[in-house]
C-alpha cells in the first residue's frame, strides 16, 4: 500500500511539473530577417507597422553570429541574415540585424553555421548620443541550436 502511495505521489507530481514547464516556454513565432530588412532605413524614421508588429512577441530567428570581439563564451553578438554580413564582410544594414544578449549564466561560441536564437524581440531605434546603434533587440534570449 504504501509503494501505491508513492507511485501516486510520483506520477502525480511529475505531471504537475511537465505541465508547469510547458507553460513557461510558450511556442516561438518564426521570425524572417527578410520581415525585418524590407525596407530602406533612415535614421529616426516611422518604422513600418510589420516591423513594429514584432515588439514584445516570443521568437525564434535564425542567422549567423557575428561575435563582435571575441569567437569563446559569448554573451552577446549581433544575429545577422548571412554570412556576408558576418565578421570579415561588410557591416550589415541597421534593419538587418538583431543585437542579442543571452540570459544570465548562458554563453555560446562562435561558429560559422547558422544557429538559432530563442527570446523576446524588442523593436525601437537606439541611440549612443548620435550615433546609431541598432533597431532590434533581444535580451534575455538563448541559442537553441
Amino acid at each position: 500500500m504504501k509503494r501505491l502511495a508513492w507511485l501516486v505521489l510520483i506520477a502525480g507530481g511529475s505531471t504537475s511539473l511537465t505541465t508547469s514547464c510547458s507553460k513557461s516556454h510558450p511556442e516561438a513565432e518564426t521570425l524572417a530577417f527578410q520581415s525585418l530588412g524590407a525596407f530602406d532605413y533612415t535614421e529616426k524614421m516611422k518604422l513600418p507597422a510589420d516591423v513594429t508588429g514584432w515588439n514584445g512577441k516570443y521568437v525564434k530567428a535564425t542567422g549567423f553570429i557575428n561575435p563582435l570581439s571575441q569567437t569563446r563564451n559569448l554573451t552577446s553578438f549581433l544575429l545577422v541574415k548571412d554570412r556576408a554580413s558576418c565578421c570579415f564582410g561588410k557591416m550589415p544594414q541597421m534593419n538587418h540585424y538583431i543585437s542579442i544578449k543571452l540570459k544570465a549564466g548562458e554563453a555560446t561560441n562562435y561558429s560559422t553555421d547558422p544557429v538559432t536564437v530563442r527570446g523576446v524581440i524588442k523593436v525601437e531605434e537606439r541611440f549612443d548620443g548620435d550615433w546609431p546603434l541598432g533597431l532590434y533587440w533581444m535580451e534575455g534570449a538563448e541559442v537553441v541550436k
